[in-house]
């Protein structure tokens, strides 16, 4: 009987083990990119990377360069962005959860004025109904923290507790925002600026 198991458990270990070294990562990664960007298109965000790889052996990290988005009212740009799926986690239960990090990059909206920042992370759960964003955490000359939730089917921010510091000549465009009813946005001081919904 102990033989049995321990038979058992050295079956599994391998079988573990050669899903990860020979499974197709790298196919997976940008197929998972092409999925998320096919998706983001029918919701009107044009999502494109210049390359991806892979890298990890059991815990797999998914790295885009070059990433570039066109949303209605902006153009994202990131030099990289990584993505750490809890696999396990997603596949005991119903949504899909990961850590993201982000390098370098810029928010450009119709106003023209970049929004900056240097690094950035995040973790997201998705379910079939909404994506929260947690421990949101951007620094650089704008830095971002808090959480939100966003309606995939809508595209729309449904609930967010965000603090955003950014450059006082950045406030003239934060108030056109907040005049335009675009965010729910809320001066704190120079400077200094509240989403809350």
């Amino acid at each position: 009987m102990k033989k049995n198991l321990l038979r058992a458990a050295a079956a599994l270990a391998g079988l573990i083990i050669g899903i990860a070294i020979f499974f197709p990562w790298d196919a997976l990664g940008s197929s998972l990119f092409a999925f998320a960007a096919k998706e983001a298109a029918s919701r009107g965000v044009y999502v494109t990377a210049s390359s991806s790889e892979v890298s990890g052996f059991f815990k797999k990290n998914f790295s885009y360069k070059g990433v570039n988005a066109d949303l209605p009212v902006a153009r994202a740009s990131l030099r990289e962005v990584s993505v750490e799926p809890d696999i396990l986690s997603s596949l005991l239960s119903g949504e899909k959860s990961a850590r993201l990090t982000f390098g370098r990059g810029s928010l450009v909206p119709v106003t023209r004025q970049p929004i900056e920042w240097n690094s950035g992370s995040a973790s997201v759960r998705v379910t079939e109904n909404t994506i929260i964003v947690e421990d949101i955490s951007f620094t650089g000359p704008t830095s971002i923290s808090g959480s939100a939730e966003i309606s995939p089917s809508a595209m729309r921010l449904v609930r967010a507790r965000l603090l955003v510091k950014a450059p006082p000549e950045l406030d003239r465009m934060f108030e056109m925002l907040r005049m335009t009813n675009m965010l729910p946005l809320k001066k704190v001081k120079e400077g200094e600026w509240r989403i809350e919904r």
